[in-house]
């Protein structure tokens, strides 16, 4: 089993673009292609470079949930997430419908005072 990635040695291994050293974050986290890509064109012409600082975590993420280190990709936690989303709906339509039956209620107990007040 290949050892776990950490961001911040991608960082570090990024920050070597300044020097002309492109790509080898990308190797680093076994994206042999697309690092030697950016080596040989140093950062695609340095665009390459502005965009990888914000790919980096994710890339992390993706290499280690790929080695087995994390239980679930970045692509499964997203959908758990929206699945989530899915479930709580339901619950706030049920949380309203209370609210509202408490109004009533309300509305009974304000209606009996008056009368008791006459």
């Amino acid at each position: 089993m290949l050892e776990e990635k950490s961001t911040s040695i991608a960082y570090l291994l990024w920050g070597l673009g300044f020097v002309g050293i492109c790509g080898l974050h990308r190797m680093y986290l076994g994206q042999y292609g697309l690092g030697t890509a950016m080596l040989f064109t140093f950062g695609f012409c340095g665009v390459g470079q502005v965009i990888e600082v914000a790919t980096i975590p994710y890339a992390t993420q993706e290499a280690n949930a790929q080695n087995g280190y994390q239980k679930e990709s970045v692509e499964q936690e997203k959908n758990a997430l929206n699945e989530q989303k899915e479930v709580e709906v339901p619950n706030a339509t049920t949380e309203v419908e209370e609210l509202d039956e408490l109004d009533l209620e309300q509305a009974s107990i304000e209606e009996t005072l008056k009368k008791l007040r006459k």
